[in-house]
Protein backbone atom coordinates (compact mmCIF):
# COMPACT_ATOMS: atom_id res chain seq x y z
CA UNK A 1 0.00 0.00 0.00
CA UNK A 2 1.57 3.46 -1.08
CA UNK A 3 1.17 6.11 1.11
CA UNK A 4 -0.49 9.29 -0.08
CA UNK A 5 1.27 12.36 -0.56
CA UNK A 6 -0.28 15.64 0.79
CA UNK A 7 0.44 18.98 -0.96
CA UNK A 8 1.12 21.55 1.91
CA UNK A 9 2.37 24.22 0.28
CA UNK A 10 2.52 25.29 -3.65
CA UNK A 11 3.28 28.83 -4.21
CA UNK A 12 5.60 31.37 -6.12
CA UNK A 13 8.36 33.22 -3.77
CA UNK A 14 10.71 35.80 -4.63
CA UNK A 15 14.49 34.68 -4.65
CA UNK A 16 17.12 37.40 -3.39
CA UNK A 17 19.97 38.14 -4.97
CA UNK A 18 22.91 40.84 -4.75
CA UNK A 19 21.48 42.36 -7.81
CA UNK A 20 17.60 41.59 -7.58
CA UNK A 21 15.21 39.11 -7.22
CA UNK A 22 13.95 36.05 -9.71
CA UNK A 23 10.87 34.10 -8.98
CA UNK A 24 10.77 30.64 -8.28
CA UNK A 25 8.34 27.74 -7.04
CA UNK A 26 8.01 26.72 -3.28
CA UNK A 27 6.28 23.01 -3.24
CA UNK A 28 6.27 21.38 0.68
CA UNK A 29 4.40 18.12 0.53
CA UNK A 30 4.17 15.60 3.58
CA UNK A 31 4.29 12.03 3.11
CA UNK A 32 3.61 9.32 5.58
CA UNK A 33 6.02 10.77 8.31
CA UNK A 34 8.23 12.85 6.19
CA UNK A 35 8.24 16.39 5.24
CA UNK A 36 9.86 17.58 1.72
CA UNK A 37 10.16 21.08 0.41
CA UNK A 38 11.07 21.47 -3.29
CA UNK A 39 12.48 24.93 -4.63
CA UNK A 40 12.54 25.43 -8.43
CA UNK A 41 13.94 28.25 -10.58
CA UNK A 42 14.51 28.70 -13.92
CA UNK A 43 16.25 25.06 -15.07
CA UNK A 44 17.25 24.48 -11.70
CA UNK A 45 15.98 22.63 -8.30
CA UNK A 46 16.47 21.50 -4.88
CA UNK A 47 14.68 19.52 -3.16
CA UNK A 48 14.97 17.77 0.35
CA UNK A 49 13.01 15.54 2.67
CA UNK A 50 13.45 15.52 6.60
CA UNK A 51 11.59 14.96 9.40
CA UNK A 52 9.96 18.31 9.75
CA UNK A 53 9.48 21.37 7.53
CA UNK A 54 12.36 23.91 8.99
CA UNK A 55 14.57 20.88 8.69
CA UNK A 56 13.71 20.48 4.98
CA UNK A 57 13.73 24.25 4.05
CA UNK A 58 17.11 24.70 5.52
CA UNK A 59 19.07 21.97 3.47
CA UNK A 60 17.25 23.39 0.61
CA UNK A 61 18.40 27.18 1.25
CA UNK A 62 21.73 25.55 1.88
CA UNK A 63 21.56 24.54 -1.99
CA UNK A 64 20.59 28.25 -2.64
CA UNK A 65 23.26 30.02 -1.03
CA UNK A 66 25.38 27.78 -3.22
CA UNK A 67 23.86 30.36 -5.95
CA UNK A 68 23.76 33.12 -4.06
CA UNK A 69 20.18 32.82 -3.60
CA UNK A 70 17.59 33.40 -0.59
CA UNK A 71 14.29 32.77 -0.10
CA UNK A 72 12.14 35.71 1.04
CA UNK A 73 10.28 33.33 3.58
CA UNK A 74 9.78 33.91 7.39
CA UNK A 75 11.38 30.75 7.60
CA UNK A 76 14.41 32.23 6.13
CA UNK A 77 14.80 35.18 8.53
CA UNK A 78 17.74 35.80 11.29
CA UNK A 79 14.97 36.46 13.82
CA UNK A 80 12.73 33.61 13.65
CA UNK A 81 13.40 29.84 14.65
CA UNK A 82 10.73 27.35 15.58
CA UNK A 83 10.54 25.78 19.44
CA UNK A 84 11.34 22.21 19.94
CA UNK A 85 7.30 21.72 20.24
CA UNK A 86 6.63 23.55 16.60
CA UNK A 87 8.89 20.49 15.19
CA UNK A 88 7.61 17.77 17.01
CA UNK A 89 4.22 18.60 17.33
CA UNK A 90 3.36 20.71 14.04
CA UNK A 91 6.55 19.76 11.93
CA UNK A 92 8.10 22.98 12.23
CA UNK A 93 5.57 24.69 9.72
CA UNK A 94 5.25 27.28 12.14
CA UNK A 95 7.93 29.33 14.12
CA UNK A 96 8.92 32.09 16.85
CA UNK A 97 9.90 35.63 14.97
CA UNK A 98 11.96 37.49 17.51
CA UNK A 99 11.01 41.00 16.38
CA UNK A 100 12.68 43.00 19.45
CA UNK A 101 12.87 42.74 22.70
CA UNK A 102 9.04 41.57 24.22
CA UNK A 103 7.48 38.47 23.48
CA UNK A 104 7.79 36.51 19.81
CA UNK A 105 4.63 36.28 17.64
CA UNK A 106 4.18 32.83 16.00
CA UNK A 107 4.73 32.99 12.11
CA UNK A 108 3.87 30.42 9.25
CA UNK A 109 8.27 29.87 7.75
CA UNK A 110 6.61 30.15 4.27
CA UNK A 111 4.76 33.60 4.44
CA UNK A 112 6.18 36.11 2.70
CA UNK A 113 8.73 38.21 3.88
CA UNK A 114 8.10 42.04 1.80
CA UNK A 115 10.86 43.83 0.28
CA UNK A 116 10.96 46.49 3.19
CA UNK A 117 12.11 42.69 5.22
CA UNK A 118 14.60 41.71 3.17
CA UNK A 119 17.39 42.93 5.52
CA UNK A 120 15.73 40.28 7.83
CA UNK A 121 16.73 37.45 5.53
CA UNK A 122 20.01 35.58 6.60
CA UNK A 123 22.20 32.60 5.91
CA UNK A 124 21.01 29.04 7.52
CA UNK A 125 24.64 29.31 9.58
CA UNK A 126 23.84 33.07 10.77
CA UNK A 127 20.30 32.01 11.60
CA UNK A 128 21.51 29.29 13.86
CA UNK A 129 24.20 31.02 15.65
CA UNK A 130 21.61 33.84 15.94
CA UNK A 131 18.98 31.49 17.64
CA UNK A 132 21.94 30.03 19.99
CA UNK A 133 22.94 33.28 21.12
CA UNK A 134 19.30 34.09 22.16
CA UNK A 135 19.11 30.83 24.07
CA UNK A 136 22.04 32.17 25.68
CA UNK A 137 20.70 34.99 27.07
CA UNK A 138 17.47 33.36 28.12
CA UNK A 139 15.34 34.40 25.32
CA UNK A 140 13.95 31.20 24.94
Amino acid sequence: MSETTEILYDKEISLVAQDGEKTGRLLAEFTGSDYTVHVTWGSLSSRHTAWNLFQALAQVRGDLEKYGLQPAVEGACIDVYPSRMALEMGGGRRAYHWAGGGRPVTVDIFDDVPVSDHARLASVNAQRTAHEQRQGNGNE
